[in-house]
């Protein structure tokens, strides 16, 4: 077959995938601007789609991931203990050695990560340090993506495939989705989350679910404002003493602390 008639099939795949994944994204959109009464125009649904594909590429936070290996080729962090990986509540988590101390562990949290970037980065953020745990955060971007529950569970479980294989006798403590003031709209579809990992953690002896939704909560259910920083998004000093507190009681079942 000529090469170039190759080429031309091949770019019309991509166009074609890539359009079917914008439409998906749009009426995905849709259905969430419906289902919480808000108003969205056709542009700022396009464009909204346009930024959740980019968002959801692999090698989105390439340029994070470069100044680890960059630090770890200066200065490799030997004998790790616990790994902490995921998003930004990882990353954000300034006071982590403290918390943790006397453990010695190692926050790899970057970007706004979605779980099939840590996938993607896994032989550079994840492998390398051969901890005995791995403390994880993700999940909640992906959901704010717009990817389905089931479709982030299934980025979870190919996470958790990767560690089983390569790092077999790791144990997964996974933090569950907090509930945050910013992303209450996508309640539902968190817990969902939430749940099936506390029922996949109820039959592997390797996998720990720290629950950290009820203890974020308000007297009457909802987020706590007194626990975030200004965007609703991201947790202020109180709401990381709870996170302290709920991971090290897991960790302590397996850790002396």
């Amino acid at each position: 077959m000529n090469k170039n008639f190759l080429i031309f099939l091949l770019f019309v795949f991509c166009l074609t995938s890539c359009s079917d994944n914008i439409k998906t994204l749009e009426e995905r959109i849709k259905y969430q601007a419906e289902k919480n009464n808000t108003e969205i125009s056709t542009v700022d649904v396009k464009k909204t789609a346009l930024y959740l594909s980019s968002w959801s590429k692999e090698d989105f936070y390439q340029e994070d991931i470069d100044k680890f290996v960059a630090g770890d080729k200066e200065n490799f962090p030997e004998n790790i203990e616990i790994l902490f990986a995921g998003s930004s509540s990882i990353r954000f988590w300034s006071s982590l050695e403290e918390d943790m101390n006397p453990l010695k562990v190692l926050n790899r949290g970057f970007g706004g990560a979605h779980i099939a970037h840590v996938n993607y980065h896994f032989n550079e953020v994840i492998k390398p340090y051969t901890p005995q745990a791995i403390v994880f955060f993700c999940g909640t971007n992906d959901i704010a993506a717009l990817k389905t529950p089931e479709e982030t569970i299934d980025d979870f479980e190919i996470f958790l495939t990767k560690v089983r294989n390569n790092l077999p006798n790791t144990h997964v403590f996974v933090i569950g989705i907090k509930p945050s003031v910013a992303r209450d709209y996508l309640r539902e579809e968190e817990l969902n989350y939430n749940n099936t990992i506390l029922e996949m953690s109820q039959k592997d002896k390797l996998l720990t679910f720290v629950d950290v939704w009820e203890p974020m909560l308000t007297e009457d259910g909802k987020p706590n404002p007194d626990l975030f920083v200004e965007d609703g998004l991201h947790m202020n000093e109180k709401g990381y003493v709870i996170w302290t507190r709920l991971v090290r009681e897991s960790l302590g079942q397996y850790f002396n602390l």
